[in-house]
């Protein structure tokens, strides 16, 4: 107990020292004077523990000024938002944050230099730079950078430059241009550890669909910048997205098999030790994130202390992972994960004992003592535990988001129990994968039931009208006097002083038979309805500001045209469309060159390999020549479209190239007498010739430009008649899509729309027609 006395006071320290106006000299001053008077008081027990206390108080104040960073002229920061235009060099010095629309780096400035007199000088600070997603970054590239230097800015909600500052970063390039100039100039351990997990998380993103790919990627090796919109909001809606994080459930579980492992190959001694190497080179492999390494180093702790046949005493074993962490970065105290990371360990060591011995009191009175026995511990660990951790992460919920997710009540009951069997299943899926792709991909329809299970009870319950309560403003003040009532109460009522719960694997008490049916049964369910069923599917995919199209033909054919500006979007779209076993496309069509078309199609070998490419226009763009150059890499065929084309889909359906131009084609979808026309492609002369063309009046169309005035004049309407217009555009565009004119020369005719209505499919037999949208306001 006394250790995590020590370890409060070394974090109010921290805490102290960020307030108060004293150097490091006067901190270390004052722990000097407070380590003599424990010396000299030392025969006095009470006297000699509190000045002890007040030396840790100190010494974490020091450390706290110890850690800040001056801004000088050597430091690349001091030249923030000068206007000027900089060229830098430096080393990448964590794995690229690849996001939607832009590559992040993180890197160590070596040199800098300003356009005019001046000449290169050296320079340090770590910056953040932004720059386009269409390149291989990788740790230890050694960059030239060239952009403008700024402060990171402020929101009124987040301080993004307070957050950035907290990992050592005070300066960001938004636009940059970049250029490698050498690779592996970082640690070569760190380069065969990222290479691991880059090519883990390429197995998990082949062998998984979409969105379960990017939960895995998340759950397993901490990348969560993948994760659709919409699904990482359920999890925090339901206050399960500790389920998302790397986190003690995760640790507990590596570190369980791990020594399990290594104990039957290695033996006691050399298995201990292989285990702590594993449990440190997954912490680097997921990111070391505050609450990694908090879980990390708990994990070691209690691998020691069995190792040593003791027992870890939980208090103590938080209270050191937090000194250790604090002491290597005294910011990390500020970091929202570690907070909640930290609230939640401690609330399960001060509650969950003293629930879990009222459940049994209560149960035992009811049914006997083997029955009481067998369900205490589900109801324990995945309800009361839970219940536990929430009540002391309360506050800073409250505090950070305004609201409370009521549902996490009804959600992690039910999800825990399957994630240690997501977990493991996938794990091995991802090992094997990585070395055997076949055998890997059988694992991982095994394992796939298991993160569809979870995001579609999490999505369920997100879904319930009570399952967040808004609390609106509470202030930092009301969370700190919420904790002194909670602790006090804390004091008063509860008795328990150590003990920590025993931690245990997640199971579900049923036999083997219904576990393979329950692993199967989802599974089947999904090869059945992934069957063709001999209907055309024309998707049009809710993606923003650009166009994505799938045709699934009536013989299970796949079509994808374009992708849209977000590779998360398209792949969330796509993962729920294919099927669960063949994930590949038929085909990839390009209806244009634009950015905004083929942003999206950024990671399409990686996750839906085409098996053949349909061109439209020549590559000019650098994202346009990216890709291609990728589909050449991977011998990919490539065809130019040419009017006149028709590309058989089977059971009567095609596609017909209709026109082509400088920047794109258009495209004519028919089976029976259902005729769609693709048009995202058009450009002003391809509209004029086909208003003066002999067509007939078509059944839908996809208008090009999100339906503006320029591309979709009223007499090319007209000339289509169509029964259906689809106009692809982002909810609140600044261009104000679609043009007001367009919607009135389209007056009587049905218009959906991707910002009202999300996702548009058309289902036809060639006769019928079905629309289903994925919003119906």
């Amino acid at each position: 107990m006394r250790l995590f006395w020590i370890g409060a006071a070394w974090l109010a320290g921290i805490g102290l020292g960020s307030l108060a106006r004293l150097t490091t000299a006067h901190w270390m001053l004052l722990a000097g004077i407070a380590f003599s008077s424990a010396l000299w008081l030392r025969n006095s027990s009470r006297y000699r523990w509190l000045y002890l206390l007040i030396l840790m108080l100190c010494l974490g104040a020091a450390r706290f000024q110890g850690s800040r960073i001056t801004i000088d002229p050597d430091h690349v920061a001091w030249y923030n938002d000068s206007g000027a235009y900089a060229t830098l060099t430096g080393v990448i010095v964590q794995p690229p944050d690849v996001r939607d629309s832009y590559t992040g780096l993180e890197v160590e400035v070596e040199k800098l230099r300003f356009d005019g007199p001046g000449g290169t000088f050296p320079s340090n600070g770590r910056i953040l730079v932004r720059t386009s997603r269409f390149n291989d970054w990788a740790y230890g590239d050694r960059i030239l950078i060239k952009g403008y230097l700024e402060t990171p800015p402020e929101f009124e909600t987040f301080s993004y430059r307070d957050y950035l500052a907290r990992q050592g970063i005070h300066s960001m390039i938004s636009f940059a241009s970049v250029k490698v100039l050498s690779v592996k100039n970082g640690n070569p351990l760190l380069h065969v550890i990222y290479a691991i997990r880059n090519h883990a998380l390429r197995t998990i993103q082949r062998q998984f669909p979409e969105p379960e790919a990017s939960l895995l990627a998340g759950i397993l090796l901490g990348i969560e910048q993948g994760i659709p919109p919409q699904v990482r909001q359920a999890f925090n809606d339901t206050g399960t997205a500790h389920i998302i994080a790397i986190s003690g459930f995760n640790i507990t579980i590596i570190a369980a098999l791990l020594m399990s492992l290594f104990r039957r190959l290695l033996g006691a001694s050399k298995g201990f030790i292989a285990a702590g190497v594993g449990i440190i080179a997954y912490t680097v492999l997921v990111g070391a994130s505050a609450a990694v390494v908090r879980a990390a180093v708990m994990g070691s702790l209690t691998l020691i202390a069995l190792r040593m046949g003791r027992q870890t005493f939980g208090l103590a074993s938080l209270s050191a992972a937090s000194i250790f962490m604090t002491a290597l970065n005294p910011e990390v105290l500020w970091d929202v994960g570690f907070q909640l990371s930290f609230a939640a360990t401690l609330g399960l060591m001060l509650y969950a004992p003293s629930f879990e011995r009222a459940f049994q009191r209560i149960v035992s009175k009811v049914l006997p003592s083997e029955q009481s026995d067998r369900l205490a511990r589900p109801v324990n660990e995945f309800l009361l535990f839970t219940f536990a951790a929430q009540i002391m992460t309360l506050p800073l919920t409250a505090f950070y988001f305004r609201s409370f997710p009521l549902a996490s009540l009804l959600a992690n009951p039910v999800i825990l129990p399957v994630q240690a069997g997501l977990m493991i299943s996938a794990g091995i899926a991802t090992i094997v994968g990585m070395i055997l792709p076949a055998m890997g991909q059988v694992l991982a329809w095994f394992a796939w039931p298991f993160p569809a299970f979870t995001i579609k009870a999490v999505t369920l319950f997100s879904d319930l009208p009570f399952s967040t309560l808004p609390l609106g403003y509470f202030g930092g003040g009301f969370a700190v006097a919420l904790y002194v009532i909670l602790f006090a109460l804390t004091a008063f009522l509860f008795i328990p002083k150590e003990k920590r719960p025993p931690i245990r694997l997640p199971a579900i008490p049923i036999s083997l038979i219904l576990v393979v049916l329950a692993v199967c049964a989802p599974f089947l369910w999904r090869i059945a309805a992934d069957r063709p069923d001999g209907l055309l599917h024309l998707t049009i995919f809710d993606v923003g500001s650009g166009d994505a199209a799938l045709i699934q033909s009536p013989t299970g054919r796949f079509m994808l045209f374009d992708g849209g500006p977000s590779p998360i979007a398209l792949a969330e779209n796509l993962g729920a469309r294919l099927p669960l076993l063949d994930r590949r496309l038929d085909w990839l069509v390009f209806t244009g060159t634009a950015d905004n078309q083929i942003s999206g199609l950024a990671e399409t070998l990686t996750r839906f390999s085409p098996n053949s490419v349909l061109r439209a226009g020549p590559a000019r763009s650098g994202p346009y020549r990216y890709l291609f150059n990728l589909f050449s890499d991977a011998e990919i065929p490539i065809i130019e479209a040419q009017k006149g084309q028709i590309f058989d889909l089977g059971e009567g359906s095609s596609l017909h190239v209709t026109q082509v131009g400088s920047h794109g084609a258009l495209y004519m979808l028919s089976y029976g007498s259902f005729q769609f026309l693709l048009a995202p492609g058009a450009d002003p002369k391809m509209v004029d010739d086909l208003a003066q063309a002999a067509l007939l009046p078509v059944t839908g169309v996809l208008l090009p430009d999100g339906g503006s005035e320029a591309l979709n004049p009223s007499a090319w309407l007209a000339k289509l008649q169509p029964l259906v217009a689809v106009i692809s555009v982002e909810a609140g565009n600044r261009r104000g899509l679609p043009s007001a004119e367009v919607l009135r020369a389209l007056e009587g005719t049905n218009i959906l729309r991707t910002d009202v209505h999300g996702w548009i499919e058309f289902i036809t037999d060639g006769e019928q027609l079905w629309v289903e949208v994925e919003r119906n306001p």
